[in-house]
């Protein structure tokens, strides 16, 4: 039961798990789009110049002008689209990468057609390579290639001579498996390595114990958020409050455990993508075009959500208005800083709260 289920893994998700290949779809999906450019874009080149040039002889290439053109014009459209349509739609990008691959095919499959008597060669040579241009899960790409090999071999025994029908067919069936085989191992090879990949820059860029993003990541991108925004950004600066009582009362565990929950709560109210832990028990998210007043209401959920489990933290917010000009992004942090100072100080005078009755 073991070897099945690795094999469906194999065959289903290229040896990942399910949950990991979802994980990856962005990134296969971009690393489709930026191999769709560059051999569409040699395709199209390839095919005008075919074309060209089979306009000045008349040997085999002159019959085939029509599908120079044909293939030429069709490859440009893929090109444009993927320069000016498949940015903005991701999701379109598997779509337009088998459409370039049945072009491939079916270009293949013409070119052997073209002379009955004599076996095929494109075709099977498309069968081997076209495959392996993109990345794909093995299941489609493999049910992808039997249709072919299905449809040539239709193809073949209907209009083929009676003398190489059966050479075709059975080419064709060895070398369809054959490409299967060589497209499972090399589809688990891209993905597996694109799953490493992953984990590499979720390692580098993701605090650990909370899940939030690490200082290491907040400095790198804290440069880019004013160009981020169109109309404003707020950053908002929190600090855990009985951090260190709750080390010396519970002990570490227990205060490893408020930092994740508290850290789930940030993200959970300004999102994952843009909070940070920056210090042992300091978190920073950033708002982008976001509307203040809504802001406090947000904060003010966040710290009930937090009480209930009796977590406190104190909260600064700064405001950084794009219309007043550059938006300096260290001074708009400086502030949200000093703001939570504010609130910490507050917190504290409260009797209930005072370091010095603990």
């Amino acid at each position: 039961m073991t070897n099945i289920r690795k094999f469906q893994k194999l065959f289903l998700y290229a040896g990942v798990e399910k949950e990991e290949y979802h994980k990856l779809l962005p990134q296969i999906r971009e690393e489709n789009l930026v191999l769709l450019k560059v051999f569409s874009s040699l395709a199209s080149v390839m095919f005008f110049i075919l074309l060209i040039a089979s306009m000045h002889t008349n040997d085999f290439a002159a019959q085939n002008s029509m599908t120079y053109l044909a293939c030429g014009i069709e490859m440009l459209i893929l090109l444009i689209c993927s320069v000016f349509v498949l940015p903005k739609h991701p999701a379109l990008v598997t779509l337009f990468v088998y459409l370039f691959e049945i072009m491939l095919y079916a270009f293949g499959i013409h070119i052997s057609m073209l002379h009955a008597e004599k076996p095929a060669v494109s075709a099977i040579a498309f069968l081997l390579v076209s495959p392996l241009l993109f990345c794909d899960r093995p299941v489609r790409l493999s049910a992808m290639i039997a249709a072919v090999v299905a449809l040539f071999c239709g193809i073949v025994v209907r209009f083929k001579a009676p003398d190489v029908i059966q050479s075709d067919v059975w080419n064709m069936i060895t070398f369809g498996i054959v490409a299967i085989a060589t497209t499972v191992f090399i589809m688990s090879i891209k993905i597996r390595t694109l799953s490493q990949s992953r984990q590499i820059v979720y390692m580098s860029q993701t605090d650990l114990l909370t899940g939030a993003k690490n200082r290491n990541h907040y400095e790198n991108q804290l440069q880019k958020y004013p160009g981020l925004c169109t109309t404003n950004l707020i950053c908002v600066y929190a600090d855990v409050n009985g951090l260190h009582e709750m080390n010396n009362k519970y002990g570490h565990p227990a205060g490893d455990r408020m930092l994740r929950e508290i850290a789930e709560t940030i993200q959970q109210h300004f999102g994952q993508e843009h909070t940070y832990r920056i210090g042992g028990d300091e978190f920073v998210a950033f708002c982008i075009d976001g509307q203040p007043e809504q802001l406090s209401l947000e904060i003010d959920r966040m710290k009930q959500d937090l009480a209930r489990k009796d977590y406190h933290i104190s909260v600064g917010v700064a405001v950084g208005e794009k219309a007043q000009g550059e938006l300096k992004i260290y001074a708009l942090v400086s502030e949200a800083e000093a703001s939570m100072f504010a609130d910490k100080r507050a917190f504290y005078l409260q009797a209930q709260n005072d370091r010095r009755s603990r």
